[in-house]
């Protein structure tokens, strides 16, 4: 981490119609930053912010709906495409293409991606979930099925369709992650008229089914899962917005799909909020950090002036708490990025200069390596999404706002 970060451009807020404005996703090019929106995504030169024009969709009259979290080693990204009003009942988030970022940020390909038909009509909705399994394999993930495409020519190499498809029962795909082996998928089940179930399916790299495992504790009324990552396997129940008493947890699986351990986000420094950034329509962000043996949440009242927030290490093996550390007085920690030895944590404040800190996984000793120069605005630091990477900081607004989106940069960087 550089010592010193300033703001060096921003972009224009967002417009469009407000319930199409939320952000899908950011690119990161050897050249560009790429910002994906339901209403398009916008390429801009990286070193001037200088909009260099959208993707453009494989047909006229279409919108993304989908997009992947990041590229692949190649410089490949995928996004999925609605035709006509996404809002329709209709709508139908079917077309993939396939975007070489290092070549004109051109569809490469596109391919029709429907779900299983039911009642004779395929399943679709208005959007869907795309990840690479690899950088050979894309995965599509929708309403009732998982289909694996090649990146080399977009053949279909497997399909995996979930139980809702054989007998008709109400089961939806809500969401998807992957890792080099393996592909989890959020399946929500209707078990009467107004009560929903949630089971986790794990496939292996071959869309193979491996488990089926219905997750704990759901009926508490107003708590949340969501899958957190496939690498190391994790799902976070968080508490109700009501709730303050009951602390969130994570749920760790193992090599075999089924839960290993439940892990309490407690640390007796105040509640534990993982701070949750809504973005295009059922797209959530938590801001938990994730190595392959720690998590970490951040705990305590934002806003106290007597008492500073606190990074809460847990061992994702054991489920130790391993350290709890402070951040700053009346700041909002916001998590960069983390590796084996180190997590990487911003001391957001809305006006003023921000200091970054690097905290030792094992022991939790805190070093300040850096500070982010504040921009000439207010920025509201807890809705913010953060994309860190090699001296750049980009901040973007996920909805509508002030800005559309602000990078930072080190000098020389």
């Amino acid at each position: 981490m550089p010592s010193s970060i300033a703001p060096v451009w921003e972009t224009p807020p967002a417009t469009g119609d407000t319930l199409r404005t939320g952000l899908l996703g950011t690119w990161r090019s050897d050249t560009a930053y790429f910002v994906g929106r339901g209403t398009g995504v916008e390429i801009l030169d990286r070193v001037s912010g200088k909009s260099l024009g959208k993707i453009e969709p494989p047909e006229a009259d279409m919108s993304p709906c989908g997009m992947t979290d990041g590229l692949n080693k190649a410089g490949m990204g995928a996004i999925s495409w609605v035709k006509g009003d996404p809002l329709s009942s209709r709508a139908a988030c079917d077309r993939v293409s396939l975007i070489d970022t290092r070549n004109g940020a051109r569809p490469v390909w596109t391919a029709s991606v429907p779900g299983a038909v039911v009642g004779k009509q395929p399943l679709t909705s208005d959007e869907n979930r795309l990840a690479f399994l690899s950088d050979g394999v894309l995965a599509v993930m929708s309403p009732n099925t998982v289909v694996g495409l090649s990146v080399a020519d977009k053949r279909e190499l497997w399909t995996w369709r979930n139980p809702g498809v054989a007998d008709h029962t109400y089961v939806f795909n809500e969401h998807m992650v992957t890792g080099r082996d393996r592909i989890m998928v959020m399946v929500a089940l209707e078990t009467a008229a107004t009560e929903w179930s949630r089971t986790v399916i794990t496939l292996d790299g071959n869309g193979t089914q491996m488990s089926a495992v219905p997750l704990p504790d759901f009926s508490l009324l107003g708590r949340k899962y969501r899958l957190l990552s496939a690498e190391p396997a994790t799902v976070l129940l968080d508490a109700a917005a009501f709730d303050r008493s009951t602390p969130p947890e994570i749920i760790v699986f193992g090599g075999d799909g089924t839960i290993a351990r439940r892990i309490k986000l407690s640390t007796g420094a105040g509640p534990t909020t993982p701070n949750q950034i809504d973005m295009l329509r059922t797209l959530k962000r938590f801001d938990i950090q994730l190595s392959a043996t720690t998590v970490y949440a951040i705990a305590g009242d934002v806003t106290a002036e007597s008492s500073p927030t606190r990074v809460a290490a847990y061992d994702l093996a054991t489920g130790a708490t391993k350290w709890v550390q402070p951040v700053d007085l009346a700041t909002t920690p916001r998590f960069l990025s983390a590796d084996d030895d180190t997590v990487y944590v911003l001391g957001g404040k809305a006006a003023f200069d921000m200091n970054v800190y690097a905290y030792s996984a094992e022991s939790g000793t805190r070093t300040q390596v850096g500070t982010v120069a504040a921009p000439d605005r207010l920025l509201p630091i807890s809705s913010l999404v953060m994309d860190y990477k090699g001296g750049e900081l980009a901040m973007v607004r996920p909805n509508q706002g002030d800005f559309g989106a602000m990078m930072f940069r080190a000098p020389g960087a």
